[in-house]
Protein backbone atom coordinates (compact mmCIF):
# COMPACT_ATOMS: atom_id res chain seq x y z
CA UNK A 1 0.00 0.00 0.00
CA UNK A 2 0.88 3.48 -0.27
CA UNK A 3 3.14 5.14 2.54
CA UNK A 4 2.56 8.14 3.52
CA UNK A 5 5.11 10.71 4.65
CA UNK A 6 4.90 13.55 6.64
CA UNK A 7 7.20 16.25 8.11
CA UNK A 8 7.38 18.11 11.30
CA UNK A 9 9.41 21.21 11.72
CA UNK A 10 10.81 22.10 14.96
CA UNK A 11 8.89 25.03 15.60
CA UNK A 12 5.42 23.02 15.06
CA UNK A 13 3.13 22.29 18.29
CA UNK A 14 3.14 18.95 17.64
CA UNK A 15 6.33 18.55 19.02
CA UNK A 16 6.15 18.92 22.75
CA UNK A 17 9.50 20.80 24.86
CA UNK A 18 10.51 20.82 28.07
CA UNK A 19 11.30 23.75 29.32
CA UNK A 20 15.04 23.09 29.86
CA UNK A 21 14.81 23.94 25.68
CA UNK A 22 15.35 26.86 23.61
CA UNK A 23 15.61 28.18 20.57
CA UNK A 24 19.45 28.13 18.79
CA UNK A 25 20.34 31.57 17.54
CA UNK A 26 23.26 30.65 15.31
CA UNK A 27 23.95 29.09 11.75
CA UNK A 28 20.55 29.33 11.38
CA UNK A 29 20.77 29.05 7.58
CA UNK A 30 22.02 25.65 8.04
CA UNK A 31 18.92 24.37 8.98
CA UNK A 32 15.58 23.34 7.46
CA UNK A 33 12.90 26.64 7.98
CA UNK A 34 15.79 28.36 9.44
CA UNK A 35 15.23 27.53 13.27
CA UNK A 36 15.94 24.21 15.86
CA UNK A 37 15.58 24.05 19.26
CA UNK A 38 18.22 22.98 21.48
CA UNK A 39 19.05 22.09 25.59
CA UNK A 40 20.07 23.94 28.24
CA UNK A 41 22.71 21.28 28.57
CA UNK A 42 20.96 19.48 31.72
CA UNK A 43 20.21 15.58 31.49
CA UNK A 44 16.59 17.18 32.32
CA UNK A 45 15.86 18.21 29.08
CA UNK A 46 13.37 16.00 26.43
CA UNK A 47 11.12 15.97 23.94
CA UNK A 48 8.32 14.06 22.99
CA UNK A 49 5.75 13.23 20.24
CA UNK A 50 2.73 11.36 19.50
CA UNK A 51 2.03 9.69 15.96
CA UNK A 52 0.69 6.79 14.64
CA UNK A 53 2.39 5.25 12.04
CA UNK A 54 4.99 2.38 11.32
CA UNK A 55 8.39 4.68 10.97
CA UNK A 56 9.58 7.43 12.90
CA UNK A 57 13.29 9.79 12.19
CA UNK A 58 14.08 12.58 14.24
CA UNK A 59 16.69 14.99 12.70
CA UNK A 60 19.46 17.37 13.78
CA UNK A 61 23.16 18.54 13.93
CA UNK A 62 26.45 16.87 15.42
CA UNK A 63 28.70 19.68 16.14
CA UNK A 64 31.73 19.61 18.20
CA UNK A 65 29.81 21.25 21.44
CA UNK A 66 26.98 18.68 21.79
CA UNK A 67 27.04 15.28 23.61
CA UNK A 68 25.19 11.98 24.21
CA UNK A 69 21.51 11.62 24.26
CA UNK A 70 18.97 9.10 24.56
CA UNK A 71 16.04 7.57 22.45
CA UNK A 72 12.60 5.86 23.89
CA UNK A 73 9.99 4.61 21.45
CA UNK A 74 7.05 3.14 23.17
CA UNK A 75 8.80 2.17 27.02
CA UNK A 76 11.74 0.85 24.68
CA UNK A 77 14.92 2.67 25.59
CA UNK A 78 18.16 2.84 23.06
CA UNK A 79 21.43 2.97 23.43
CA UNK A 80 22.97 6.50 24.11
CA UNK A 81 24.22 8.09 21.01
CA UNK A 82 26.56 10.86 20.31
CA UNK A 83 26.06 13.88 18.93
CA UNK A 84 29.46 15.50 18.89
CA UNK A 85 31.03 15.95 15.27
CA UNK A 86 34.49 17.68 14.37
CA UNK A 87 33.86 21.62 13.09
CA UNK A 88 32.36 22.44 11.63
CA UNK A 89 29.50 20.16 11.88
CA UNK A 90 27.11 17.77 10.61
CA UNK A 91 23.45 19.74 9.64
CA UNK A 92 20.11 17.78 8.99
CA UNK A 93 21.16 14.54 9.80
CA UNK A 94 19.37 11.80 11.14
CA UNK A 95 19.88 11.50 14.77
CA UNK A 96 17.65 8.47 15.26
CA UNK A 97 15.86 5.85 13.07
CA UNK A 98 13.25 3.82 14.19
CA UNK A 99 12.92 0.30 13.46
CA UNK A 100 9.68 -1.15 11.21
CA UNK A 101 6.67 -0.62 13.42
CA UNK A 102 3.32 -1.87 13.82
CA UNK A 103 0.94 0.73 12.69
CA UNK A 104 -0.69 2.12 15.85
CA UNK A 105 -0.50 4.76 18.13
CA UNK A 106 3.41 5.39 19.13
CA UNK A 107 5.40 7.72 21.33
CA UNK A 108 8.67 8.83 20.80
CA UNK A 109 10.58 10.97 23.60
CA UNK A 110 14.74 12.28 23.29
CA UNK A 111 16.60 13.13 26.72
CA UNK A 112 19.84 14.84 27.25
CA UNK A 113 22.32 11.78 28.26
CA UNK A 114 25.52 14.37 28.34
CA UNK A 115 25.13 17.12 31.36
CA UNK A 116 27.23 20.07 30.01
CA UNK A 117 26.90 18.88 26.72
CA UNK A 118 23.90 19.98 24.02
CA UNK A 119 21.53 18.43 21.63
CA UNK A 120 19.31 20.21 18.86
CA UNK A 121 16.74 18.82 17.21
CA UNK A 122 15.92 20.02 13.63
CA UNK A 123 12.53 18.72 12.37
CA UNK A 124 11.23 15.15 12.07
CA UNK A 125 9.22 12.44 10.41
CA UNK A 126 7.21 9.59 10.09
CA UNK A 127 5.32 6.85 7.82
CA UNK A 128 1.70 5.99 7.72
CA UNK A 129 -0.16 3.64 5.42
CA UNK A 130 -2.57 4.66 3.47
CA UNK A 131 -4.92 1.96 1.44
CA UNK A 132 -3.70 -0.78 -0.28
CA UNK A 133 -0.35 -1.96 -2.26
CA UNK A 134 -1.57 -1.50 -5.63
CA UNK A 135 -3.11 1.66 -5.88
CA UNK A 136 -1.97 5.40 -5.89
CA UNK A 137 -2.00 8.04 -2.67
CA UNK A 138 -4.54 11.16 -3.10
CA UNK A 139 -3.89 14.05 -1.42
CA UNK A 140 -6.80 16.86 -1.55
CA UNK A 141 -5.77 20.20 -0.02
CA UNK A 142 -8.83 21.99 1.25
CA UNK A 143 -7.98 25.82 1.33
CA UNK A 144 -9.74 27.54 4.55
CA UNK A 145 -12.26 29.13 2.44
CA UNK A 146 -13.65 25.52 1.44
CA UNK A 147 -17.32 24.19 2.47
CA UNK A 148 -15.82 21.34 4.28
CA UNK A 149 -14.73 24.40 6.89
CA UNK A 150 -17.62 25.72 9.11
CA UNK A 151 -16.90 28.78 11.40
CA UNK A 152 -18.56 29.63 14.92
CA UNK A 153 -19.10 32.38 15.88
CA UNK A 154 -18.70 33.80 12.07
CA UNK A 155 -18.21 37.14 13.48
CA UNK A 156 -15.16 35.91 15.55
CA UNK A 157 -13.10 35.05 12.45
CA UNK A 158 -11.58 37.45 9.97
CA UNK A 159 -10.23 36.76 7.12
CA UNK A 160 -7.52 39.19 6.75
CA UNK A 161 -5.39 37.81 9.63
CA UNK A 162 -1.44 39.36 10.43
CA UNK A 163 0.97 38.52 7.75
CA UNK A 164 -1.38 37.23 5.08
CA UNK A 165 1.42 37.44 2.63
CA UNK A 166 2.85 34.02 3.89
CA UNK A 167 -0.79 32.19 3.78
CA UNK A 168 -1.23 29.47 1.37
CA UNK A 169 -3.30 31.09 -1.68
CA UNK A 170 -2.88 34.55 -0.02
CA UNK A 171 -5.75 33.40 2.44
CA UNK A 172 -6.37 32.47 5.45
CA UNK A 173 -8.80 32.92 8.66
CA UNK A 174 -8.02 33.97 12.35
CA UNK A 175 -9.75 34.48 15.27
CA UNK A 176 -8.76 36.20 19.00
CA UNK A 177 -11.87 34.83 20.67
CA UNK A 178 -12.21 32.55 23.04
CA UNK A 179 -14.14 29.61 22.32
CA UNK A 180 -14.32 29.96 18.37
CA UNK A 181 -14.38 27.21 17.05
CA UNK A 182 -13.39 25.44 13.31
CA UNK A 183 -14.95 22.16 12.07
CA UNK A 184 -13.89 20.39 9.25
CA UNK A 185 -15.93 17.09 7.77
CA UNK A 186 -13.61 15.42 5.36
CA UNK A 187 -13.68 11.55 4.26
CA UNK A 188 -9.85 10.32 4.10
CA UNK A 189 -8.09 8.04 5.96
CA UNK A 190 -5.48 10.93 7.51
CA UNK A 191 -5.44 14.87 8.27
CA UNK A 192 -3.70 17.15 8.88
CA UNK A 193 -4.18 21.18 9.41
CA UNK A 194 -1.16 23.90 8.53
CA UNK A 195 -1.38 27.45 10.24
CA UNK A 196 1.25 30.26 11.80
CA UNK A 197 2.92 30.39 14.66
CA UNK A 198 4.80 32.91 16.52
CA UNK A 199 4.83 34.85 19.41
CA UNK A 200 0.95 36.17 19.23
CA UNK A 201 -0.14 32.82 18.94
CA UNK A 202 -3.24 31.71 20.66
CA UNK A 203 -3.60 27.83 22.74
CA UNK A 204 -6.42 25.28 21.18
CA UNK A 205 -7.59 22.45 21.97
CA UNK A 206 -8.59 19.57 18.90
CA UNK A 207 -10.21 16.78 18.93
CA UNK A 208 -11.09 14.04 16.24
CA UNK A 209 -14.66 12.61 16.03
CA UNK A 210 -15.42 14.01 19.30
CA UNK A 211 -17.00 11.05 21.71
CA UNK A 212 -14.51 8.59 20.70
CA UNK A 213 -11.25 10.83 21.58
CA UNK A 214 -10.56 13.12 24.30
CA UNK A 215 -9.68 16.69 22.86
CA UNK A 216 -5.80 17.62 22.82
CA UNK A 217 -4.51 21.11 23.88
CA UNK A 218 -1.36 22.73 22.06
CA UNK A 219 -0.20 26.42 21.77
CA UNK A 220 1.27 28.37 18.81
CA UNK A 221 2.83 30.57 21.03
CA UNK A 222 6.43 30.65 19.59
CA UNK A 223 9.40 32.93 20.20
CA UNK A 224 9.90 33.01 16.29
CA UNK A 225 6.95 33.61 13.74
CA UNK A 226 6.90 30.80 10.79
CA UNK A 227 3.83 30.25 8.92
CA UNK A 228 2.94 26.95 7.41
CA UNK A 229 3.38 24.75 10.75
CA UNK A 230 1.44 21.63 10.96
CA UNK A 231 -0.81 22.60 13.62
CA UNK A 232 -2.50 18.48 13.78
CA UNK A 233 -2.53 15.60 12.17
CA UNK A 234 -4.39 12.16 12.66
CA UNK A 235 -3.22 9.07 10.59
CA UNK A 236 -5.19 5.47 10.76
CA UNK A 237 -8.68 6.87 10.45
CA UNK A 238 -10.15 4.20 7.94
CA UNK A 239 -13.35 5.20 5.45
CA UNK A 240 -15.95 7.11 5.87
CA UNK A 241 -16.32 10.89 6.88
CA UNK A 242 -15.05 12.63 9.50
CA UNK A 243 -14.94 15.69 11.50
CA UNK A 244 -11.91 17.49 13.25
CA UNK A 245 -12.75 20.21 15.84
CA UNK A 246 -10.56 22.59 17.12
CA UNK A 247 -11.52 25.34 19.78
CA UNK A 248 -9.78 28.36 20.40
CA UNK A 249 -8.38 28.82 23.96
CA UNK A 250 -8.45 32.00 26.24
CA UNK A 251 -5.26 33.73 26.67
CA UNK A 252 -3.85 37.39 25.92
CA UNK A 253 0.00 37.76 25.39
CA UNK A 254 2.54 40.22 27.51
CA UNK A 255 0.50 42.87 26.91
CA UNK A 256 -2.46 42.43 27.53
CA UNK A 257 -3.71 41.58 24.06
CA UNK A 258 -6.02 38.56 23.24
CA UNK A 259 -3.99 36.15 21.38
CA UNK A 260 -4.56 34.92 17.86
CA UNK A 261 -5.32 31.93 16.38
CA UNK A 262 -5.13 31.62 12.59
CA UNK A 263 -5.59 28.45 10.12
CA UNK A 264 -4.28 28.29 6.51
CA UNK A 265 -5.60 25.56 4.98
CA UNK A 266 -5.72 21.08 5.57
CA UNK A 267 -4.53 18.26 3.71
CA UNK A 268 -6.73 15.25 3.15
CA UNK A 269 -4.98 11.55 2.36
CA UNK A 270 -6.87 8.93 0.86
CA UNK A 271 -6.83 6.15 -1.61
CA UNK A 272 -9.32 4.60 -4.15
CA UNK A 273 -9.72 1.85 -1.98
CA UNK A 274 -11.45 3.44 1.24
CA UNK A 275 -13.45 5.67 -0.79
CA UNK A 276 -11.31 8.62 -1.92
CA UNK A 277 -11.85 10.53 -5.02
CA UNK A 278 -9.75 13.38 -6.31
CA UNK A 279 -11.46 16.55 -5.16
CA UNK A 280 -12.42 19.28 -8.32
CA UNK A 281 -13.89 22.07 -6.66
CA UNK A 282 -12.87 24.26 -3.59
CA UNK A 283 -9.58 22.03 -3.77
CA UNK A 284 -6.81 21.28 -5.02
CA UNK A 285 -5.69 17.36 -5.88
CA UNK A 286 -2.08 15.66 -6.25
CA UNK A 287 -3.64 12.49 -7.43
CA UNK A 288 -2.95 13.16 -11.20
CA UNK A 289 -4.20 15.23 -14.38
CA UNK A 290 -7.91 14.86 -15.50
CA UNK A 291 -7.87 12.91 -19.05
CA UNK A 292 -8.83 16.55 -21.08
CA UNK A 293 -6.02 18.11 -19.16
CA UNK A 294 -3.29 15.29 -20.22
CA UNK A 295 -4.90 15.37 -23.90
CA UNK A 296 -4.13 19.44 -24.02
CA UNK A 297 -0.95 18.97 -22.45
CA UNK A 298 0.31 15.88 -25.15
CA UNK A 299 -1.14 18.08 -27.81
CA UNK A 300 0.67 21.74 -26.97
CA UNK A 301 3.73 19.70 -26.72
CA UNK A 302 3.08 18.18 -30.20
CA UNK A 303 2.21 21.50 -31.79
CA UNK A 304 5.32 23.27 -30.10
CA UNK A 305 7.54 20.51 -30.55
CA UNK A 306 6.09 21.40 -34.77
CA UNK A 307 6.35 24.96 -34.07
CA UNK A 308 10.09 24.36 -33.60
CA UNK A 309 10.64 22.15 -36.46
CA UNK A 310 9.38 24.69 -38.82
CA UNK A 311 11.52 27.33 -37.29
CA UNK A 312 14.71 25.60 -37.98
CA UNK A 313 13.32 24.72 -41.12
CA UNK A 314 12.42 28.44 -42.09
CA UNK A 315 16.10 29.38 -40.49
CA UNK A 316 17.81 26.93 -42.99
CA UNK A 317 15.39 27.63 -46.12
CA UNK A 318 17.01 31.53 -45.19
CA UNK A 319 20.34 30.25 -44.97
CA UNK A 320 20.44 28.73 -48.25
CA UNK A 321 18.15 31.62 -49.85
CA UNK A 322 21.15 34.07 -48.91
CA UNK A 323 23.91 31.69 -49.63
CA UNK A 324 22.70 30.72 -53.40
CA UNK A 325 20.67 33.79 -54.05
CA UNK A 326 17.49 32.24 -53.93
CA UNK A 327 13.76 33.46 -53.43
CA UNK A 328 11.91 30.64 -51.57
CA UNK A 329 7.89 31.13 -52.29
CA UNK A 330 5.38 27.93 -51.84
CA UNK A 331 7.83 24.96 -51.99
CA UNK A 332 9.38 26.74 -55.11
CA UNK A 333 12.35 28.39 -55.86
CA UNK A 334 13.51 31.48 -57.87
CA UNK A 335 17.12 32.24 -59.11
CA UNK A 336 17.31 36.04 -58.63
CA UNK A 337 20.20 37.99 -59.71
CA UNK A 338 23.31 38.95 -57.58
CA UNK A 339 22.76 42.63 -56.99
CA UNK A 340 23.80 43.84 -60.76
CA UNK A 341 20.18 45.61 -61.31
CA UNK A 342 20.86 48.16 -58.60
CA UNK A 343 24.19 48.69 -60.60
CA UNK A 344 22.46 49.25 -64.12
CA UNK A 345 19.37 51.06 -62.76
CA UNK A 346 17.33 47.67 -64.63
CA UNK A 347 15.58 44.99 -62.62
CA UNK A 348 16.47 42.41 -66.04
CA UNK A 349 18.12 40.06 -65.46
CA UNK A 350 22.04 39.42 -66.36
CA UNK A 351 22.34 37.03 -69.37
CA UNK A 352 25.70 34.93 -69.87
CA UNK A 353 26.72 36.77 -73.25
CA UNK A 354 25.72 39.92 -75.00
CA UNK A 355 26.96 39.94 -78.40
CA UNK A 356 26.58 43.09 -80.41
CA UNK A 357 26.57 43.31 -83.93
CA UNK A 358 29.24 44.82 -86.08
CA UNK A 359 29.79 46.44 -89.36
CA UNK A 360 32.85 46.27 -92.34
CA UNK A 361 35.15 48.86 -92.75
CA UNK A 362 35.37 49.34 -96.89
CA UNK A 363 39.14 47.76 -97.30
CA UNK A 364 39.61 51.34 -99.43
CA UNK A 365 38.33 53.46 -96.37
CA UNK A 366 41.64 55.33 -95.13
CA UNK A 367 43.02 55.05 -91.83
CA UNK A 368 41.33 57.62 -89.14
CA UNK A 369 43.45 60.76 -89.20
CA UNK A 370 45.34 62.28 -86.23
CA UNK A 371 43.17 64.44 -84.01
CA UNK A 372 39.65 62.41 -85.21
CA UNK A 373 38.03 60.49 -82.39
CA UNK A 374 39.16 56.94 -82.16
CA UNK A 375 35.54 55.82 -80.37
CA UNK A 376 37.01 55.16 -77.17
CA UNK A 377 40.37 53.07 -78.72
CA UNK A 378 43.60 53.52 -77.17
CA UNK A 379 46.57 53.67 -79.74
CA UNK A 380 49.57 51.20 -79.11
CA UNK A 381 52.59 50.06 -81.34
CA UNK A 382 53.00 46.68 -80.34
CA UNK A 383 56.36 44.62 -82.51
CA UNK A 384 58.43 41.98 -81.15
CA UNK A 385 61.89 41.98 -80.78
CA UNK A 386 64.20 39.33 -79.31
CA UNK A 387 67.33 41.71 -77.23
CA UNK A 388 70.66 39.78 -76.26
CA UNK A 389 71.93 42.67 -74.08
CA UNK A 390 68.95 44.11 -72.37
CA UNK A 391 65.39 43.73 -71.26
CA UNK A 392 62.14 46.09 -72.52
CA UNK A 393 61.65 49.23 -70.88
CA UNK A 394 58.53 49.54 -69.04
CA UNK A 395 57.88 52.83 -70.07
CA UNK A 396 56.91 51.28 -73.17
CA UNK A 397 54.18 49.15 -71.90
CA UNK A 398 50.91 51.75 -71.70
CA UNK A 399 49.12 52.73 -68.78
CA UNK A 400 46.52 49.93 -68.75
CA UNK A 401 46.86 46.40 -70.41
CA UNK A 402 49.90 44.52 -70.69
CA UNK A 403 52.19 41.94 -68.18
CA UNK A 404 52.53 43.57 -64.31
CA UNK A 405 49.30 45.92 -65.35
CA UNK A 406 46.15 45.82 -63.12
CA UNK A 407 44.35 46.16 -66.63
CA UNK A 408 42.54 43.10 -67.80
CA UNK A 409 42.23 43.65 -71.48
CA UNK A 410 39.44 40.68 -71.75
CA UNK A 411 37.44 42.61 -69.29
CA UNK A 412 38.20 45.69 -71.36
CA UNK A 413 34.69 46.45 -72.93
CA UNK A 414 33.15 47.45 -69.39
CA UNK A 415 35.52 50.80 -69.83
CA UNK A 416 35.25 51.11 -74.09
CA UNK A 417 33.14 53.07 -75.92
CA UNK A 418 32.22 50.28 -78.78
CA UNK A 419 32.42 51.78 -82.52
CA UNK A 420 31.60 50.17 -85.82
CA UNK A 421 34.57 48.64 -86.11
CA UNK A 422 34.03 46.65 -82.95
CA UNK A 423 32.31 43.48 -81.93
CA UNK A 424 31.13 43.59 -78.13
CA UNK A 425 31.59 40.35 -76.18
CA UNK A 426 30.58 40.51 -72.20
CA UNK A 427 31.89 38.19 -70.47
CA UNK A 428 29.78 37.37 -66.89
CA UNK A 429 32.12 38.06 -63.79
CA UNK A 430 33.11 34.76 -61.61
CA UNK A 431 30.14 33.75 -59.49
CA UNK A 432 27.59 34.74 -62.20
CA UNK A 433 23.82 33.80 -61.39
CA UNK A 434 23.13 31.13 -64.17
CA UNK A 435 25.67 28.42 -65.11
CA UNK A 436 27.52 28.24 -68.17
CA UNK A 437 25.61 26.47 -70.76
CA UNK A 438 27.87 25.42 -74.03
CA UNK A 439 25.28 24.32 -76.13
CA UNK A 440 23.67 28.17 -75.85
CA UNK A 441 26.71 30.21 -76.48
CA UNK A 442 27.21 32.63 -79.29
CA UNK A 443 29.16 31.32 -82.00
CA UNK A 444 31.30 34.03 -83.61
CA UNK A 445 31.12 34.30 -87.47
CA UNK A 446 34.17 35.67 -88.93
CA UNK A 447 34.30 39.05 -90.81
CA UNK A 448 32.91 39.92 -93.79
CA UNK A 449 34.53 39.84 -97.08
CA UNK A 450 36.02 43.67 -98.11
CA UNK A 451 38.29 44.54 -94.87
CA UNK A 452 41.65 45.97 -94.96
CA UNK A 453 44.05 42.69 -95.13
CA UNK A 454 46.36 43.21 -91.71
CA UNK A 455 49.43 45.33 -92.05
CA UNK A 456 52.41 45.73 -90.05
CA UNK A 457 51.52 47.23 -86.80
CA UNK A 458 54.82 49.23 -86.46
CA UNK A 459 55.19 50.37 -89.70
CA UNK A 460 50.67 50.96 -89.98
CA UNK A 461 51.26 52.90 -86.14
CA UNK A 462 54.40 55.18 -87.47
CA UNK A 463 52.95 56.06 -91.11
CA UNK A 464 50.18 57.10 -88.90
CA UNK A 465 52.23 59.20 -86.03
CA UNK A 466 54.47 60.41 -88.96
CA UNK A 467 57.40 58.73 -87.43
CA UNK A 468 59.84 56.56 -88.73
CA UNK A 469 58.52 52.62 -88.62
CA UNK A 470 60.33 50.51 -86.22
CA UNK A 471 60.87 46.71 -87.92
CA UNK A 472 59.67 43.96 -85.83
CA UNK A 473 62.61 41.45 -85.05
CA UNK A 474 62.82 38.55 -83.13
CA UNK A 475 66.00 37.22 -82.13
CA UNK A 476 67.28 34.26 -79.82
CA UNK A 477 69.24 35.88 -76.48
CA UNK A 478 72.51 34.44 -76.70
CA UNK A 479 72.34 33.70 -73.17
CA UNK A 480 71.75 29.90 -73.16
CA UNK A 481 70.30 30.29 -69.16
CA UNK A 482 67.40 32.78 -70.30
CA UNK A 483 65.05 33.64 -72.88
CA UNK A 484 64.18 36.86 -72.80
CA UNK A 485 61.09 38.53 -75.09
CA UNK A 486 61.61 42.17 -75.67
CA UNK A 487 58.47 43.95 -76.83
CA UNK A 488 59.27 47.65 -77.62
CA UNK A 489 56.08 50.03 -77.29
CA UNK A 490 55.94 53.68 -78.67
CA UNK A 491 53.61 55.31 -76.09
CA UNK A 492 52.05 57.78 -78.24
CA UNK A 493 50.24 55.47 -81.03
CA UNK A 494 48.70 52.68 -81.74
CA UNK A 495 47.02 51.27 -85.08
CA UNK A 496 43.47 51.25 -85.83
CA UNK A 497 41.75 48.13 -85.62
CA UNK A 498 41.82 45.57 -88.48
CA UNK A 499 40.08 42.35 -88.90
CA UNK A 500 41.73 39.52 -90.70
CA UNK A 501 41.38 35.62 -90.91
CA UNK A 502 44.44 34.58 -89.92
CA UNK A 503 45.64 33.53 -86.28
CA UNK A 504 45.80 35.75 -83.67
CA UNK A 505 49.49 37.19 -82.74
CA UNK A 506 51.25 34.74 -80.43
CA UNK A 507 52.31 38.04 -78.24
CA UNK A 508 50.88 38.08 -74.69
CA UNK A 509 50.84 42.27 -74.84
CA UNK A 510 49.22 42.33 -79.20
CA UNK A 511 47.13 39.29 -78.92
CA UNK A 512 44.99 40.27 -75.53
CA UNK A 513 44.86 43.59 -76.36
CA UNK A 514 43.28 42.49 -79.72
CA UNK A 515 41.40 39.62 -78.75
CA UNK A 516 38.74 42.15 -78.38
CA UNK A 517 38.87 43.86 -81.81
CA UNK A 518 39.99 41.11 -84.06
CA UNK A 519 38.25 37.59 -84.07
CA UNK A 520 39.58 34.28 -85.91
CA UNK A 521 37.20 32.61 -88.53
CA UNK A 522 36.67 29.90 -86.06
CA UNK A 523 34.27 30.00 -83.35
CA UNK A 524 35.93 30.89 -80.17
CA UNK A 525 35.01 28.46 -77.14
CA UNK A 526 34.44 29.86 -73.44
Amino acid sequence: MPNLTLVVEDMSPLLVFSDQWRPGNDTLQLYSGGSYMQTDGTTTSNFFFVFTGTNVNIFGAKRPNHGFYQITVDQKQYDPRNAAADAPGVFQTALFESISLPNVQHTVQLNNANAGALVDVDFLTWTSPVGKDDEELIVNTLQESDPAFSYTPSDAWTNNPPNIATFSGGTGRASAQAGATIKLTFEGDAIALYGPVGPKGAAYEVAINIGNALPNNYTTNKPFFRPNMMLYQATGLGSGSHEVTLKVLPGNDSSGESNTFAIDYAQVFTAPSLGGTALTTGATSSRGLSTGAAIGITLGAILGVLALLGIVAWGILCYISQKHNRKFFYGFSEKTSRKASTATGSDSMIRPFNVQEYTSVSAESPPPSRGEPQAGLRTQTSYNTLNATGTPSTAQWPSTGGQGSSFDPLLYQQTTTPNATTQEIVIPPPGSNEKYRPDRAPQLQPPPQGMRPRQNPAATGAAWQSVSPVPEATELSTNPNSLTLTTALDETSAPPPEYSQQAALPSTAASSFYAREAFVGQPRRF
